[in-house]
């Protein structure tokens, strides 16, 4: 693994702590605000909303310069939306404004940065390197809950956003003193329909629905699991709940860290479409049976719980992964814009249907629905095996 490589995904790390700390403190949030879930679900659409209506534009740009700005100036904005979120937010109104502009800034990070890692890894080892960097979005997502389950008593919710948005701005001048290399591809191409018929062929659409699936289930899945984990110690009667939901929540989400690098690798060796399905099944199956285990003793509730958080990630370098693969190298940066759009598109309603239906019915539901929308992905990837058959750049077999 190279230093660029390291360089990037350090930076993703601080830059994406942003991501889930509202999340973080959502409960004590939802308390001092008087906000019911359907409102904080709705708070967290809103930063997919910002995510999905700048990253497109993040893509194209991606495509025509070089991806370190994006990069730089998104972590910059997400720093600097989120350190105002802990000072001036006061209320449901507020708290969706700052976390609209805080999702816009995050877009310009995950996409430019991929784009980045494709083009200077070898092909053997690119679904690892993929798997390296999706990594360090999860830990570095995951670490938020981490940092909660520190420090939320010490300096209470709004210390806990004001820490982890000042990571994203470290992470906006590690990217500005490092240095990105010549062969990066940069074309200076017009968007035009002959570009995106290109791009929207018909195994880009299936492994794009696949990716959209697949986000569905993980960032409902990541937004609700901590406050899922407090809720079962607070019926557990636990004390200090918040602090301990949010520390398990923490390592669901960070153990995907590792998830994501084994995931990516073993595609290598395995094939992209066999590890895909062995992840999405299991995932699939934890998200059917998770909520309705509130009851159940630590000991059978936890160790599903984790298995949940490995398996709902491994298979995302994956999708992102085989888009690079199969498209050329001067449309890279659209196709991963377009695979993203389509993904986190699913990602504005995922956590908000989540907090309806937890409102008006249960975790059970709530974690169920999530699951059966979830079944579309192993769908298409049948359908993209048949048409991929036999292709060996992406290892299919």
């Amino acid at each position: 693994m190279n230093r660029l490589l390291w360089t990037l995904s350090i930076a993703q790390f601080l830059a994406m702590q942003v991501w889930f700390n509202f999340s973080a403190v959502m409960p004590v949030v939802e308390e001092e605000w008087e906000l019911s879930s359907t409102q904080s679900g709705v708070i967290v659409a809103f930063f997919h909303i910002g995510y999905v209506a700048a990253v497109f534009f993040y893509s194209f740009l991606s495509d025509r310069y070089n991806p370190k700005y994006s990069f730089m100036y998104g972590a910059l904005i997400a720093g600097v939306s989120g350190v105002l979120f802990s000072v001036l937010a006061q209320g449901f109104w507020s708290a969706l404004l700052l976390r609209f502009i805080s999702g816009i800034g995050i877009a310009g990070i995950y996409v430019p940065g991929m784009k980045i890692v494709a083009q200077t890894s070898s092909d053997r080892a690119r679904g690892a390197a993929m798997g390296l960097f999706v990594g360090s979005l999860v830990v570095g997502s995951g670490f938020s809950l981490l940092v909660s389950g520190l420090f939320i008593n010490l300096v209470g919710w709004k210390g806990v956003i004001f820490i982890t948005s000042c990571s994203a701005i470290l992470a906006a001048a590690l990217i500005y003193f490092s240095r990105i290399p010549e062969n990066i591809h940069i074309h200076s191409q017009r968007l035009s329909m002959a570009l995106l018929k290109r791009v929207l062929t018909k195994r880009n659409l299936l492994v794009n629905v696949s990716y959209t699936g697949h986000c569905w289930e993980l960032y409902a899945m990541w937004a609700w699991i901590g406050p899922f984990m407090v809720y079962y110690f607070e019926s557990h009667s636990v004390s200090n709940s918040i602090s301990v939901g949010n520390f398990i929540g923490a390592f669901v989400v960070m153990i995907g860290g590792i998830a994501s690098f084994i995931g990516g690798r073993m595609s290598d060796s395995f094939g992209r479409l066999k590890s895909i399905k062995l992840f999405i099944y299991i995932s699939i199956a934890c998200s059917l049976s998770i909520g309705w285990l509130a009851e159940a003793s630590f000991w059978i509730l936890l160790p599903l719980v984790f298995v949940y958080g490995f398996t709902i990630i491994a298979d995302s370098p994956i999708y992102n992964t085989m888009i690079t693969e199969i498209s050329d190298p001067e449309i890279t940066g659209i196709a991963l814009g377009i695979q993203s759009v389509m993904g986190f598109s699913a990602t504005i309603f995922s956590p908000m249907i989540f907090g309806i239906l937890l409102d008006y019915f249960n975790w059970g539901i709530a974690f169920t629905a999530i699951g059966v929308m979830t079944i579309i992905t192993p769908v298409c990837i049948t359908l993209l095996r048949k048409k991929l058959s036999g292709d060996v750049e992406v290892r299919v077999s």
